[in-house]
């Protein structure tokens, strides 16, 4: 991860490294990618790019977690302003999710090998990551190189559960059949799920957006009321 130095600069100069980088990144695969073109870009020499990063994977791990605190940090915040209310969560998470992945370039950087190995060190919660972003990458066959999106939301890994118990703590489940920090990982993440299937139907299947943020509201109701008529 980034040296201490990296974080005292401005964040404009944060934010010009970093932008610099993922244009790099979605220009040519990392293997090719180049540091003197990142350098050039962000307006910074090679000398000072190796005192904030060891490498190229270790801007390219800053972009992943940057996105992966942001996330979190909107969630929180969404609950903190509803009073707990926890149905309006996943509507808004999705808007924000679909709008910071798309700003900085996710669905181009995942699919590389170095961005799917970094993510599954994410979700593993290793020292210094968010270990949130519920994103996986699997190949229909051995011989078929299109890569899909799917989600991978195995809550009990590292710091995803860190994270949710901390989402916990801060949801009124008076609206919930969630009696336990156990029910209440159910059904989030089952919210996390159809979540990445509408973000899926339109990065991964090409979707109308409208469409597939419907069928992510029919499936969240189901979610919230049930699928099941009284017995």
């Amino acid at each position: 991860m980034p040296t201490e130095r990296f974080y005292n600069l401005p964040e404009e100069k944060k934010k010009l490294i970093k932008e610099a980088a993922i244009k790099e990144f979605c220009r040519v695969p990392m293997e090719k990618a180049s540091i003197n073109k990142i350098v050039q870009n962000a307006e910074i020499s090679r000398g000072s790019f190796y005192t904030y990063f060891r490498d190229k994977e270790d801007i390219l791990e800053y972009i992943f977690e940057d996105v992966i605190i942001q996330i979190q940090s909107f969630c929180k915040k969404v609950l903190k302003e509803e009073g707990g209310e926890f149905w309006t969560l996943p509507h808004k998470l999705l808007d924000y999710t679909l709008q910071v992945c798309e700003n900085n370039k996710m669905f181009s950087l995942v699919q590389s090998s170095s961005g799917n190995r970094i993510i599954g060190a994410l979700l593993d919660g290793k020292p210094g990551s968010g270990g949130c972003c519920p994103l996986k990458l699997a190949r229909k066959s051995k011989n078929d190189s299109q890569v899909l999106l799917l989600p991978d939301v195995d809550f009990g890994r590292g710091g995803i559960s860190v994270w949710v118990k901390e989402l916990y703590q801060l949801v009124d489940c008076s609206s919930l059949k969630a009696d336990s920090f156990e029910d209440f990982q159910a059904v989030f993440s089952l919210c996390v799920m159809n979540m990445m299937a509408a973000i899926g139907g339109i990065y991964q299947k090409g979707e109308d957006e409208k469409e597939a943020k419907r069928l992510f509201s029919k499936r969240l109701e189901l979610i919230k009321y049930g699928a099941a008529k009284d017995l």
